[in-house]
């Protein structure tokens, strides 16, 4: 049935799901309330391994789906907590203190991944996981598991754009663009940054769940600042404070390379493996110096200045 799909594709598709979500929450922190975040593989990469020791490792009394719904539910939890102490630590800092707090968490989960080997299996990695189904051949499981994914971004870009139009969005712009002046007005500006962080982290652990699923398997070697490094830069590309700025970066990056190149590109073998992902992060690099020299407001633009101006006063 599923002839015509090469395993490769699906893969990649799937890669371009990942960094879409992940951009779009990473939008909402740092094209919304100016929140810097470089640490986006350490909440991801934390669901991911919540997820696979306690789907691995528990001796639960159910099976699937119930096994898999339970901790891809406590794995998004945990990224959750997470993000809400790790806000709160940085919460008093500026951007680049929060950068460098943010990149520390990443780096402590990666530390913890490679170092915990009775639990995760340290660099050799853990194997384990499977589908919550099982439709037959491997393919048809990885292609039903994309199209779940499919619906999780999905649902992530709805939430993205509710955030945009609700009173809540509206305090977020007001915290980016002049913290002191909504606190003056009586507003818990911290409070909506911390809810904020909490949340979003939280769905990139539910992501990072979803990546070990279709994976089936743990390896430290995951959790890199790439992932950071691939959402951010398709969020800038696209335009930081655009809904769809993500969507669109992420397909003319990620999208570019890891699909059309590498799988439509009449290009010689060997090079899949060294020059391609090598040429990858510097056109990622060149890209992001191009458009934040001619258009540093992403290919989509700025938010328009009219409408900012109409929540913001809308809010206050």
């Amino acid at each position: 049935m599923l002839d015509w799909l090469d395993a490769f594709l699906i893969s990649g598709f799937f890669g371009v799901l990942q960094i879409i979500g992940l951009g779009l929450l990473v939008h909402l922190q740092m094209g919304l309330s100016r929140v810097a975040n470089f640490g986006v593989a350490g909440f991801w990469g934390l669901g991911l391994y919540v997820f696979g020791v306690l789907y691995i490792k528990v001796d639960w009394p159910f099976g699937d789906p119930f096994q898999f719904l339970i901790c891809a539910f406590l794995a998004t939890v945990a990224s959750g907590l997470a993000g809400l102490l790790v806000a709160w630590l940085i919460a008093d800092l500026d951007v680049d203190g929060a950068l460098v707090g943010t990149l520390g968490f990443a780096t402590v989960v990666l530390i913890l991944a490679t170092t915990q080997t009775e639990l995760t299996g340290g660099a050799t990695g853990l194997g384990g996981m499977r589908f919550p189904y099982d439709l037959g051949p491997a393919k048809t499981n990885e292609f039903v598991w994309v199209l779940i994914t499919t619906v999780l971004v999905g649902a992530i870009l709805l939430y993205v754009r509710w955030v945009h139009r609700s009173p809540y969005g509206r305090l977020l712009i007001a915290v980016g663009t002049n913290e002191p002046l909504a606190r003056s007005l009586g507003k818990s500006t911290t409070r909506a940054k911390l809810t904020l962080f909490a949340t979003t982290s939280a769905l990139m652990g539910l992501l990072g769940a979803m990546q070990g699923v279709m994976f089936r398997f743990l390896n430290p070697a995951t959790i890199t600042i790439n992932i950071t490094l691939a959402a951010l830069a398709g969020l800038i590309l696209g335009g930081i404070t655009r809904v769809w700025g993500a969507v669109v970066g992420v397909l003319f990056t990620v999208g570019l390379f890891d699909i059309v190149i590498q799988f439509y590109a009449p290009l010689p073998q060997e090079w899949f493996t060294q020059a391609i992902p090598v040429a990858r992060e510097a056109v990622f690099g060149a890209a992001l110096v191009l458009v934040l020299l001619f258009r540093p407001k992403g290919l989509l633009g700025e938010m328009k200045r009219p409408q900012l101006m109409r929540r913001i006063h809308d809010f206050n």
